[in-house]
């Protein structure tokens, strides 16, 4: 009984996507009101060519910073746990951060406070900047992690 039941369920539940098809077909429009559809109506005008203007958008923070140091904040003060390589390099990576951070907001001030015409190209070469600096890092980071003999990649 309890099988027979089960196979009734899966039965439906294999038929709901069959029953849902919306591929109805649709009456063909006859072709006099195809051609009074694509015209435009007597007292409308033709829509003229709207003139594309580019936004000048800001870059973000996070487009360019590692998941997780957002928000870093530069610590000078040394912990008792400094000790540890891990806190110390953790400590030395908030530091990085931060420092970038502080750096590309004050950039980011200064493309703000020029005018329209000249913010596009600040913020295209803010964004070059940022991304050779993201590029360096990461070349750095392979040789540190190549000198001190750490696998790159483990398979």
């Amino acid at each position: 009984m309890k099988q027979k039941i089960l196979l009734l369920i899966l039965l439906l539940l294999a038929g709901i996507p069959v029953m849902c098809d919306d591929t109805e077909q649709q009456a063909p429009v006859p072709p006099a009101v195809q051609n009074k559809i694509n015209q435009p109506m007597e007292n409308e005008t033709p829509e003229q060519p709207e003139k594309v203007t580019t936004l000048n958008i800001p870059p973000k923070w996070t487009d360019f910073c590692e998941i997780g140091y957002e928000n870093a904040v530069y610590k000078d003060s040394h912990d008792i746990f400094n000790i540890f390589s891990f806190v110390k390099s953790e400590r030395v990576k908030k530091n990085y951060w931060a420092e970038r951070r502080v750096s590309f907001e004050n950039y980011l001030k200064s493309c703000n406070a020029l005018d329209d015409s000249a913010k596009a190209s600040c913020y295209s070469e803010l964004r070059n900047i940022e991304n050779q600096k993201n590029d360096l890092y990461r070349l750095k980071r392979r040789q540190l992690l190549y000198e001190n003999n750490i696998e790159l990649d483990r398979r």
